[in-house]
């Protein structure tokens, strides 16, 4: 997992170290201390029922509508007024589709996408627009253009000069918010963390030599400002947060349990 991430952090051009670990899932905050310290990450964030957030996120997630047309056009040379009229299009269609769910299309936004690539490439990268309507002007061109750059600067650092750029496909995401989606996170006053401990139970970490005795919490019970200090298991239902021997921990007043790695993690 680290590996992984490792890569995929690297292809961006960014250091794992100036960011947190969010870890959610089920067995997620059962390898975050692990992934962390692999990873040189300072700050791990364990959320309320991490084991459920992809349930909760699908409940909580904006209705979508997306539409995709293939365009083929040279920003260089193509009419951008007729890119802007497929645009228009698709918008209606996606917004129609929205009206059919009676949801209020007044609070529906809207997002322009290409698929784009520099001339004689062989993949497409989607990249994010500015909103339209476009002109067909030199103006008109050059933001789209410098759409494209920026995404493209953002992924690989650099950009080839002087060649021109081609949408394959232009797509279009109409959101609107479902009502009874909004969620505060809000922490929770507890019993202090002697209230929470359930007990101790052998548990083994490699940076402790082996088995070392562990305390072992009950998360319901815990309260804003509760600190931890590793070893220690945090229990839930649907997922466990290991703390280990070099961590310490706090709740945050969201609810979330941030959790500090030390130099030997």
């Amino acid at each position: 997992m680290a590996g992984a991430a490792r890569v995929h952090v690297a292809e961006r051009g960014r250091d794992p170290r100036d960011y947190a670990l969010l870890c959610t899932g089920g067995a997620g905050p059962v390898h975050a201390y692990s992934v962390a310290g692999k990873l040189g990450i300072g700050r791990v964030i364990c959320p309320p029922s991490a084991g459920v957030a992809s349930a909760l996120g699908l409940l909580v997630a904006p209705a979508r509508v997306d539409r995709v047309a293939t365009v083929g056009i040279r920003l260089d040379r193509g009419n951008i007024a007729t890119l802007e009229s497929v645009f228009a299009r698709l918008e209606n269609e996606a917004r129609g589709v929205m009206a059919q769910t009676s949801l209020k299309l007044e609070s529906a936004s809207v997002q322009r996408l290409a698929d784009g690539r520099f001339l004689g490439q062989g993949f497409d990268l989607v990249v994010p627009l500015p909103a339209g309507p476009y002109e067909d002007s030199e103006p008109g061109r050059a933001a789209l253009r410098a759409a494209f750059e920026t995404a493209y600067r953002e992924k690989f650092a650099l950009a080839p000069p002087g060649v021109p750029v081609e949408f394959i496909n232009i797509r279009v995401a109409v959101r609107a918010p479902v009502s009874g989606s909004e969620v505060v996170l809000e922490g929770r006053a507890g019993g202090g963390v002697r209230a929470a401990l359930k007990g101790t139970r052998r548990a083994y970490f490699p940076d402790a030599d082996g088995w070392t005795e562990t305390a072992v919490y009950d998360r319901y019970r815990l309260g804003v400002g509760d600190e931890l200090a590793g070893p220690a298991v945090v229990e839930e239902e649907g997922s466990t947060l290991v703390i280990g021997p070099s961590a310490t921990a706090r709740v945050a007043a969201s609810g979330n349990i941030v959790m500090t790695l030390g130099e030997s993690a």
